[in-house]
């Protein structure tokens, strides 16, 4: 056999140990090494597209507050210019007075290229200005938008005398008998708003413009793209969700270039500002970045893998092959004694001394093995056979030769009850008790097996139904009489038995159940009842359960007649139970004081609640250790969602566990019903208290 590969069968050759060794070592190196790049990259492309947006929205929103304080200022101005008789007047002759107000204010304020007024006799007054021959002011679209409106215009127009955009806003001049006499307009240029614009950008392809509500561009650094229309380029549902203020990004793209861009309208107005950039400006250092990372990761994957390639074949290629060829001179009978292999691999050597051992280990197994049949078989806690057994069984003795074959059912008396009020160790307990009576009672030949929780059943072959009785009483007198906590050791029982082939076992086993069943009507009652007594009487040997005193039977007998004349009766034998979950055989350890004082209620409901004729009472039993004001348990009602009965009680129970004094209900006030406390004061000061 050669190290560089194998034939098996004559047609597939193997990768030898090392080849794998290195191909594992660089796919997974370059698997996690992508991973992370991957993970790196998507971190990368997030920031930087987030990095673009925001830098896009500062930058917006500082041209919004620009362009809103300008327009909102050039408005202002209009107005005052609007309303000023000079202006109006044309300065009465004296146009200079006129020029005199544009100047002042043109001087105060940078952003202002052209502040003017035209008039309806063909005049314009104006600074600083050639006007071209021919020119009449209403001709101009200022002048017309204007005149269209009652408040301020604003437009982007092209200047008559140099080409230039401008953007206006201006207004009609009214004089005091209401006739319009002209236009005032104060104009920015496209260049001093577009410079302002760009004092913000941080990128280099980063452009600021204006448009109105149908996407027409009316400010733009680059003039050739004013009266252009966005609509031309932008997804219309886009633009309508931007004019909705549903959304401020979007993409578009224009001359080539796909752009970002984020929108925001400028208040009051019907214009927006958008700022968008070159979206491969964001892109193109990501991409930058996805080409170094690769070939960074690959080189890396490369590297590693061979250094970790030839780690590993050193520590345990060179140790497996030297393990193949100890494993072939043992297969040949021709093992060595004690062989240094000349490696420090603990594993590997433990590996060839271990196929020494298998020989040893075989009969290890197989004592497993059997365990593990025995558990498959075999019920846990009981040790007796399980419901798989007893089915193969089942099958196996459904034979003529085991005819007539009988089939007892079993099922515990009273087990759920011994589970809630005494817990799930004391039902195992009972459970025990009962698997090794049924055990004393069968024949050797029986096959007994635990099939649920508290059910067995047996198989009794050759056994005709008269055995199968003088069996089960049998069984029913090996019951101890002893209990188990209070609780009565019993089982219901019924059987069915199968003469003849033509009845399934199917049928036999439902015709023992029901027979059990009907047993269980009325065993497993007196099963229940038995337990409530049995605690009952060691209650009383306990003193927890106690005939009434003469003032206890006085007290309570007026209670119950000023507050529930009809449960006089039910009222004494709550009082008389109360401390009943108090017993120590809810505590096979002894009865411990801290730990039952909130949990003896629970105990007694859950114990009588089982039985019909205690179950009014179990309820009032259950609540009367809560407070009127919600501070009790062990539900925590408060005021008159506790029942009447566990009112009563409870104040009954202070009351005389004070010594009858009175005083309990001043300390703790707000556990009792003010109601009955006031019937129980009266009652103490009728009998002298």
């Amino acid at each position: 056999m050669g190290d560089e590969g194998r034939v098996k069968d004559g047609k597939k050759r193997f990768l030898t140990i090392k080849k794998e060794i290195f191909l594992l070592s660089f796919i997974s190196l370059s698997i996690v090494s992508l991973i992370f790049a991957c993970v790196f990259l998507r971190i990368l492309y997030t920031a930087n597209v987030d990095n673009a947006r925001n830098s896009l929205r500062e930058c917006n929103s500082q041209i919004v507050t620009y362009t809103e304080s300008m327009f909102h200022e050039n408005a202002a101005v209009v107005g005052i210019l609007s309303r000023d008789d000079t202006v109006i007047h044309g300065g009465y002759g004296n146009p200079q007075a006129v020029l005199d107000i544009y100047g002042a204010i043109q001087a105060d304020n940078s952003n202002i290229t052209y502040i003017y007024s035209g008039y309806e006799d063909g005049s314009l007054y104006i600074s600083d200005y050639d006007t071209p021959s021919g020119y009449s002011p209403m001709d101009r679209p200022w002048y017309d938008a204007a005149m269209e409106t009652d408040g301020v215009a604003r437009l982007a127009y092209s200047d008559a005398a140099t080409g230039e955009w401008l953007f206006s806003q201006c207004k009609k001049l009214v004089d005091q008998d209401g006739e319009t006499v002209g236009v005032v307009s104060i104009d920015c240029s496209n260049d001093s708003i577009s410079r302002q614009l760009s004092a913000r950008y941080q990128y280099k392809s980063q452009r600021s413009y204006i448009m109105d509500m149908d996407g027409n561009v009316i400010i733009h650094p680059e003039e050739r793209y004013i009266d252009d229309t966005l609509m031309n380029y932008i997804d219309t549902s886009v633009w309508e969700a931007v004019v909705e203020g549903t959304t401020n990004y979007g993409e578009y793209e224009k001359d080539g270039v796909n752009a970002m861009a984020y929108f925001e309208r400028i208040p009051d107005t019907g214009f927006f500002v958008a700022t968008a950039i070159d979206a491969s400006e964001v892109i193109l250092p990501i991409v930058h970045g996805v080409i170094l990372l690769v070939g960074l990761v690959v080189f890396i994957s490369v590297i590693l893998g061979f250094v970790l390639s030839r780690v590993l074949i050193y520590r345990f290629a060179r140790p497996i092959m030297a393990l193949r060829d100890r494993i072939e001179k043992v297969a040949d009978g021709c093992p060595e004694d004690n062989p240094d292999l000349g490696f420090t691999n603990a594993e590997i050597n433990g590996i060839a001394d271990s196929i020494e051992v298998i020989v040893l280990n075989m009969g290890k197994r197989e004592e497993m093995q059997k365990a593990a049949e025995y558990l498959s078989f075999h019920d846990s806690m009981t040790g007796m056979y399980n419901r798989r057994y007893f089915a193969e069984e089942l099958k196996r003795l459904d034979t003529p030769r085991n005819y007539p074959l009988c089939a007892v059912c079993c099922d515990v008396n009273g087990l759920k009850l011994v589970n809630d009020v005494f817990g799930h160790d004391v039902g195992d307990r009972l459970i025990g008790r009962v698997a090794r009576c049924l055990e004393r009672g069968c024949r050797e030949d029986d096959i007994l097996a635990r099939i649920g929780g508290d059910e067995f059943a047996i198989l009794m072959p050759r056994t005709t139904a008269e055995d199968a009785r003088k069996i089960i009483s049998r069984i029913r007198l090996g019951f101890p009489k002893e209990n188990i906590c209070g609780a009565e050791v019993s089982a219901s029982l019924g059987y069915a038995v199968k003469a003849e082939g033509t009845e399934s076992m199917e049928d036999i086993l439902h015709k023992a159940d029901r027979m059990m069943y009907e047993e269980k009507l009325t065993e497993s009652v007196q099963m229940k009842r038995d337990t409530v007594d049995n605690i009952i009487r060691a209650a009383q040997g306990e003193g927890l359960i106690t005939r009434l005193s003469r003032p206890e039977e006085e007290v309570l007998g007026k209670l119950a007649e000023a507050l529930c004349p009809d449960s006089a009766a039910l009222l004494k034998q709550g009082y008389q139970l109360r401390r009943i979950g108090m017993c120590s055989l809810f505590r096979p350890g002894g009865p411990d004081k801290d730990g039952m004082d909130r949990g003896h209620t629970e105990h007694a409901y859950r114990l009588l609640s089982s039985l019909e004729e205690y179950r009014n009472i179990a309820a009032c039993l259950l609540h009367y250790t809560e407070h009127w004001d919600g501070s009790g348990w062990p539900v925590g009602l408060a005021g008159r969602d506790i029942p009447l009965l566990s009112r009563i009680i409870a104040a009954a129970d202070a009351y005389f566990a004070s010594g009858e004094d009175g005083g309990v209900f001043e300390e703790n006030a707000s556990w009792y019903d003010p109601d009955i406390v006031g019937v129980l004061l009266r009652i103490m000061g009728e009998q002298g208290q």
